[in-house]
Formats: C-alpha cells, sequence, structure tokens
C-alpha cells in the first residue's frame, strides 16, 4: 500500500509537471505557426503565397504607414505637362492632332527643357483627310495635271502630315523619349510582327549596352536565359510599338509597362525587361535618368547571376533591388505632389518658358476621361493618381539612389531576417515572459511591446526606406499572449510554483525542462554516446581534517564547501552527477546542449578555486581549517542518459575519458596543483585559457600515453604569467631532448624568479634523477604513473 501511495504522488507529480510546460510548448507552437506563416505569406513577392489574404493586409499595413507618414520631400526637377480637361476641352479631340505635340515640343525646347518624356505610344500613323483628299485630286487629275500642278499637290500634303510635323519638332529637339509597351503572348499574337520587327531594329540601339554575368562562387557557369526566368525575370514576347517614322526622330526609347500587385495596386517599378530570346531593355524612367546625366553605354550593365538579376549599375547609380527586376516604389506623397501645367497653357505660352529650363518633363494624360487612372497607396475614393505621375515618383526614387528614404524602399534577406528576428523574439523570448509575469502584467507588456514595435517598423519605413512586416510578428505577440494567458486562467499558477520548487530540490533546472518536454525519453533506462566535458574535484587530506573536527563541525564544513562548489556548477549550466563523499562529479553538455562545455567546465573550476579561496580566508576567521582541493578536467566521448533500474535512476556519465577525468584529479596530488585538464579540453579551450603543458603520462592500467595541462587563468591575464610559462617550456623542451644538465640548470633559474611553482620543484628532481640515472634509450619523454 505505501508502495503504491508512493508510485501516485511520484506520477501526479510528473503529471502536473507536464501540464506546466504546456505554456512553453504553446510558445513554440505559435512561434512555429509564425514562421510556417511568414514562409508562405509572399511578403517579398512569392507567386506561390498560400496565404494571400495575410500578404494582402500586409500591403495594406505598408499603405498606412504612407498614409501616416504623408508627403515628403520631392525632387523639384521633375515636371508633369498634363493632357488634362482644360486640354481636351480646347483642342476638342482626342487622341490630339500630333502637331499639338510638335507644338509642346517646341516650346519645351524654347524653355531649356533637359529631357521630355511621353507617358504615351503612338502606334499608329495619323489619320490625315487632307493627305487623302489631295491624294484622290491627283488620281483624278491624272495625266493631265502639269508638272507644277503636280508639285503643288505634293507640298501641300507634305505640309498636311502631321506625323512629319511632330517628327521634325522631336528630330530638332534631339531630347525627347517616347514610351512603348512590351506585350505577353497573347496581346503579341494579335500584332504586327513585322512592324515590332522594324521597331526592335530602331530600339535595340537603347537597349541595355551590356549584360554581364556575376561568377558563382564555385565558378561554374550558367545560362542567362534561365537564370533570368528562374529569377521571375520578365519576358516581352512582342511590343506595341510607335510607328517608325515618330520613332526614327526619337532621341531613346523606355518601355511603360508597370505591373500591379495582386490587389490592384501600384508599389512595384519594373525596370528591366527582356525581349524575347534577344536584348534586355529599360524602363522609361531608367531612360530618362540616362539622357538626363548624360551616361555613357560604358557605364551602364545589368549584372545577372544564377537565380536572377543581382544589380543594375547606371553611371552613379547602383540598384539592387528584387531578383525579378522590379523595384518597391517609395511614393513621395498623394497625387499632384508634383508641379503639374496644362499642356494647353505651355503651348499657347501661359507658362513662363523658363519654368522648364534643365528640367525633367513628363507628358501624359491627367484627364480622368483618358483612363490612364492608377491605384496606389496614396489613392484615395475621391481622387484619382494618373500614371504620368507613378513614373515621375520611379524617377525620383532614382535620382537619389544613394539616399536612403528617398530612393526605392528595401525588401531583401536582411529585411526578411529582421522579421523572423522579431517573430522568434516574440513567439520565444515573450512566450517565456509571459509564463513567468502574472497576467495584468503580460497584458500591459503586450501593448506596450506592440506600440514600440508598430514606431520601429515606422521608423524603419520613414527614416531608413526599409519595409518591415507588422502584421505577422505582431500576429505572432498577439497569440502568444492569448494563447499563453488563457491557459494559464485554466491551471494555477500556485500548484505550478509547487511542482517547480519540489523538482528543484533533487533535479536541476535542465533535466526538469527536458522531462517536461519528452517525458517517455527520460523515465526509461538507456543513454547515447556524446562529446561533454567532465569534472571531478575532491579536497585534499580530507581524513586528516575530519579528525580533528567533531561530527556537527565537520558536516558543517562539508555541507558549506560542497553548497558553494555545487553553486559555480550551476552558475555555468552544468549537471550535478553525484558527491561521492567529499568528493563532487559534475559534467557539461547534457542534458543541455552545449557547444562551449569545455569553456564552461573550465570556468566551473577556475571558479571554484577562487570561492574556496574566500571560503578558506571566512574560516580562517573563524577558527576552522582550511581545505585544499584538486581538480580533473577531461573532454571527449562518453555514454551519457537516463541510467539505472526502473525503480531508480539517475542521469548521469559513463567511459573511458570518465574515467581518464577521475584520475587527473588524481594526478593534481603529483604536480601539487589545483587545475589538470586533458589534452581533449586543452584543444577546446587553448584560445579562451592559460595553460601549462604539463606533461605527457602513461595512467595505471593504460597504454597510452596522454598529454596533460594545468589550467591557470583565462586568457584576458595571459601577460602575468609569460615570465613563468615561456622558460618553463624551453625547460621542458630540454627535458624532453634528454638534456638532463641544461634541463636541471633552466628549471633551477625558473626557481630563482617562482620559487613556490610546484611542477617546476617536480621535473627539477626528475631532471636530477635522470641525471644519476638517464632512462632507457626508447624512452619517449611519457612519465609512467604508478598509482591511480
Amino acid at each position: 500500500m505505501p508502495f503504491q501511495q508512493e508510485s501516485g504522488a511520484r506520477s501526479n507529480r510528473l503529471g502536473t509537471a507536464l501540464l506546466d510546460h504546456v505554456d512553453a510548448l504553446l510558445a513554440i507552437l505559435v512561434t512555429l505557426a509564425g514562421l510556417v506563416v511568414f514562409a508562405y505569406a509572399g511578403i517579398s513577392g512569392n507567386e506561390h503565397a498560400g496565404f494571400e489574404f495575410l500578404r494582402n493586409i500586409e500591403l495594406s499595413s505598408l499603405d498606412l504607414r504612407f498614409g501616416v507618414r504623408g508627403a515628403r520631400p520631392h525632387d523639384p526637377r521633375i515636371i508633369i505637362v498634363g493632357i488634362d480637361e482644360k486640354t481636351l476641352q480646347r483642342i476638342g479631340s482626342f487622341p490630339l492632332p500630333r502637331n499639338n505635340y510638335a507644338l509642346l515640343v517646341n516650346r519645351l525646347k524654347e524653355g531649356g527643357a533637359r529631357v521630355v518624356a511621353f507617358d504615351a505610344t503612338f502606334p499608329t500613323a495619323e489619320t490625315n483627310s487632307a493627305e487623302q483628299a489631295l491624294q484622290t485630286l491627283q488620281t483624278q487629275l491624272g495625266g493631265s495635271a502639269s508638272p507644277a500642278v503636280t508639285k503643288k499637290i505634293k507640298e501641300l500634303a507634305d505640309a498636311s502630315d502631321q506625323d512629319a510635323t511632330f517628327a521634325a519638332a522631336m528630330k530638332a529637339s534631339g531630347n525627347v523619349i517616347l514610351g512603348h509597351l512590351f506585350l505577353d503572348p497573347q496581346r503579341a499574337a494579335t500584332g504586327d510582327p513585322q512592324l515590332a520587327k522594324d521597331y526592335f531594329n530602331i530600339v535595340w540601339a537603347k537597349s541595355f549596352p551590356q549584360i554581364l554575368k556575376v561568377k558563382t562562387k564555385d565558378g561554374h557557369d550558367f545560362n542567362l536565359s534561365d537564370a533570368w526566368i528562374q529569377g521571375g525575370g520578365t519576358v516581352a514576347a512582342g511590343a506595341e510599338a510607335n510607328i517608325t517614322k515618330l520613332a526614327e526622330a526619337a532621341e531613346s526609347y523606355g518601355f511603360l509597362n508597370i505591373n500591379p500587385d495582386s490587389d490592384g495596386t501600384l508599389r512595384h517599378a519594373l525596370l528591366i525587361v527582356r525581349y524575347q530570346d534577344q536584348d534586355f531593355f529599360p524602363s522609361l524612367a531608367l531612360q530618362v535618368i540616362r539622357e538626363y546625366e548624360k551616361i555613357p553605354d560604358q557605364n551602364i550593365a545589368a549584372y545577372i547571376s544564377q537565380d536572377g538579376l543581382e544589380r543594375i549599375q547606371f553611371g552613379s547609380h547602383t540598384i539592387r533591388q528584387s531578383r525579378d527586376g522590379t523595384a518597391l516604389i517609395n511614393y513621395t506623397g498623394p497625387y499632384g505632389t508634383y508641379d503639374h501645367y496644362s499642356m494647353w497653357d505651355v503651348m499657347n505660352g501661359a507658362v513662363p518658358p523658363e519654368t522648364f529650363r534643365d528640367k525633367i518633363v513628363l507628358v501624359g494624360g491627367t484627364a480622368i476621361g483618358i483612363g490612364d487612372l492608377r491605384n496606389t497607396p496614396f489613392q484615395s475614393p475621391d481622387s484619382g493618381y494618373m500614371g504620368v505621375e507613378v513614373h515621375a515618383n520611379i524617377i525620383d526614387n532614382l535620382l537619389h539612389s544613394e539616399e536612403k528614404g528617398r530612393t526605392f524602399l528595401t525588401r531583401g534577406f536582411n529585411e526578411e531576417m529582421v522579421d523572423i528576428g522579431f517573430i522568434l523574439v516574440f513567439g520565444i523570448l515573450f512566450g517565456y515572459l509571459f509564463c513567468k509575469i502574472p497576467p495584468l502584467s503580460s497584458t500591459i507588456t503586450l501593448i506596450a511591446t506592440l506600440a514600440g514595435f508598430a514606431w520601429f517598423v515606422y521608423f524603419s519605413f520613414a527614416r531608413e526606406g526599409r519595409w518591415l512586416s507588422f502584421v505577422i510578428p505582431a500576429g505572432t505577440l498577439a497569440a502568444n499572449y492569448a494563447a499563453i494567458t488563457s491557459y494559464r486562467m485554466i491551471f494555477e499558477e500556485r500548484e505550478k510554483r509547487k511542482i517547480r520548487k519540489s523538482f528543484s530540490q533533487y533535479l536541476s533546472s535542465g533535466v526538469i525542462e527536458l522531462i517536461e518536454k519528452d517525458p517517455e525519453k527520460y523515465i526509461r533506462p538507456g543513454g547515447e554516446m556524446k562529446d561533454l566535458t567532465v569534472m571531478f574535484s575532491d579536497i585534499r587530506g580530507f581524513t586528516t581534517i575530519s579528525e580533528g573536527l567533531s561530527p556537527d563541525e565537520l558536516v558543517l564544513l562539508l555541507n558549506e564547501y560542497l553548497g558553494e562548489m555545487t553553486e559555480r556548477v550551476f552558475e555555468t549550466d552544468g549537471t550535478l552527477d553525484k558527491y561521492i563523499g567529499d568528493a563532487i562529479m559534475a559534467f557539461w553538455g547534457s542534458p543541455l546542449p552545449q557547444e562551449d562545455h569545455a569553456i564552461r567546465g573550465c570556468a566551473c573550476a577556475l571558479q571554484m578555486v577562487r570561492s574556496l579561496e574566500r571560503l578558506n580566508v571566512k574560516w580562517k576567521q573563524e577558527g576552522r581549517p582550511a581545505i585544499n582541493i584538486g581538480i580533473g578536467l577531461n573532454t571527449g566521448p562518453v555514454n551519457v542518459g537516463n541510467m539505472g533500474s526502473a525503480k531508480r535512476l539517475a542521469w548521469t556519465v559513463m567511459g573511458d575519458n570518465v574515467n581518464l577525468a577521475s584520475r587527473l584529479e588524481g594526478i593534481t596530488k603529483e604536480y601539487r596543483r589545483h587545475i589538470v585538464i586533458g589534452e581533449g579540453t586543452y584543444r577546446q579551450v587553448a584560445e579562451q585559457f592559460v595553460c601549462r603543458d604539463l606533461d605527457r603520462i602513461r595512467v595505471k592500467g593504460k597504454h597510452h600515453p596522454v598529454s596533460i595541462y594545468e589550467l591557470l587563468d583565462v586568457a584576458q591575464n595571459r601577460p602575468k604569467y609569460e615570465s613563468l610559462l615561456v622558460p618553463f617550456a624551453g625547460a621542458m623542451a630540454a627535458y624532453r631532448a634528454r638534456e638532463w644538465k641544461e634541463a636541471a640548470e633552466l628549471f633551477g633559474q625558473i626557481l630563482a624568479t617562482h620559487p613556490n611553482d610546484d611542477p617546476t620543484q617536480v621535473f627539477l628532481q626528475r631532471a636530477l634523477e635522470f641525471l644519476e640515472s638517464s632512462p632507457q634509450e626508447d624512452w619517449d619523454g611519457v612519465y609512467v604513473m604508478k598509482t591511480k
């Protein structure tokens, strides 16, 4: 019956411990869920996004940041001449007769505009009724018309050709850039392939002069076309070409294509497109920069890596955006941020000519009836946002490509890592925090953290031009709070504290955590091979000390000593294996995985020695005896796990490396040193600690020699040991070379400056003995220990 009661109590305690860890499990699950949602939300443009609605919410949060920020400084060199309602009413038709464009170009040339770019295409020749009438007249007259009449008819026909008039104005101006549209396969199938071919023969001269491959790390070559497509780059099947007469007269050409996001909003500028399997072409905005800054061909290049576009070099502008050739537009403000002038007013001289001097002039539709309305982050129900001002924003971003907050928004690997970092912090760290603090404190923490996070995200956007995710990290934090707070309201916190307190009396915190995570693993016999660092420590002359104390005094002294040493083990996250009388056995690296277990073990050993020095000062003042200890540390593969019977298990270690650690503790007596470490430990801590190459020994019962080292101090204090370590190393070199007399002299010199260095005394004695009775010829410098 008592056994059954004990078993039941043990089961209840284990069950309570498992329940106690549910909150941590909830935090992990929420974190994992946040990471999964982040991976499939497609925030960075993943076309295979599985949570499109979340991406749209995140995009809306980005739009909100634009709204909160409002207008920012824009570049006054950019001016828009709009085909507005006034222009349409005064001219009286649309499309506008092209002699009006000719007049506009002439006016802008007179005003000194540096670049004139048309956000419009001219794919067909203008219908000319006058020319058709003259051609009909000439046909009717036939051969009866005199040469003079025929010449006059031709002159009148040429004069009425408005395309020729527009072309002549562009040619004379020498600064006009025409826009064109690239077509997808479906639209290209309905176009005129010969016209597209003829147009390509004209515009190829303004393609990217250099398309360069970025070398892979391993140096292997790759297919440029495949890399472009793999990176999501756009490949056009055809073009809506401008008529040849106009195309030949223009100074340059750029495509107008801008693809909206899935919610119909324009956020990404398309900067580069490949035409079929031929050349790569820049956008209208890039061509404006090219002509405005007169960038030579040798300073223009697109660099393509094996997974897409890496960067665009445009003179002094280095553009690193998406692999698919797009860039996140950093809008300067709502529609109308840039100066707008009516085309009619410009043509009729109502606008002072000097307004356009050295300016970039964009010509495009601004009348609502023309239909170039676009959705942008600044879209409002009562106003439209015309496409021509979208191009103005892109040009502005390019002009200020080196200025954070004024160029394109950045959304790349660094921003994704920041997002993932916040998800992990809000999931794991705040999950742990919510587990530890009362629900009211959790609520206050949640509100304050969300406010601080919102400020950070907005600041990164407004000042740094970075797009950081807000919805998913904030959602992770809120879900974490809701899950853990709800759980804690179901289970009594007081019971949880009782259970933790019970376990902490006989188990380390690391073992408790692991048992809660996976009880099946830790409540059955078994183990695993793992690299660990094992430590043994022992009190020197404990029998003599115990004979001089009463049983109560001895227990008091031992408890105080063991308590202090155990605290040092726990401070370095070690696992206390057991007490063996006055000896302590501990190890690092399990059950808590620790890559730096050797460093932790050595740090603990040094702290134990320092703590003992403080205890000895205290005990001396109290009239109690001082004690001395030896510590042995070894690192290597051991068998670790919950070992024992079904009724009683202990988390412990076994194996040859454990035995060697015990032998090293005993060896400290031979060299009269506090801490001796094995070769496996030394290899992992040589850079972090000061160690002395002590000896090569063969322990009793073993055939293979091992190198042993004295652990002296942390690496920062190395200079104060140089006066000992350097001559000691020289003396040891002579000793191992069988130069006994020289070794004895060198060891003697060391004792002259370091009379209390016990290892030097030990080796001086050995050298003198070998001087009288040299070891065998095949002696390999290994000292054979005669005791354990």
